[in-house]
């Protein structure tokens, strides 16, 4: 699922997403990746209700609409 949110980055979102933008970061092991992301996530999720309030009413958006199985 892709999710394009329209929100007023604070100076730590912008820090964190230099870092997760940098040359260091991109060529850095899987569990450092790993780490760092789930930092940021952490941070949108505590830090900016609106991005939750999103999410949430993205997931309900989806859960009503029909999917059809292509593989039956």
């Amino acid at each position: 699922m892709k999710l394009i949110l329209d929100f007023q980055p604070c100076k730590e979102c912008h820090e964190l997403m230099n870092e997760l933008s940098s040359t260091k970061f991109v060529f850095a092991d899987d569990l450092t990746k790993a780490d760092e992301s789930a930092k940021f996530l952490r941070h949108l999720t505590y830090n900016h209700a609106e991005i939750v309030k999103a999410v949430l009413g993205e997931v309900k958006e989806k859960k009503r609409s029909p999917e059809f199985d292509l593989y039956r």
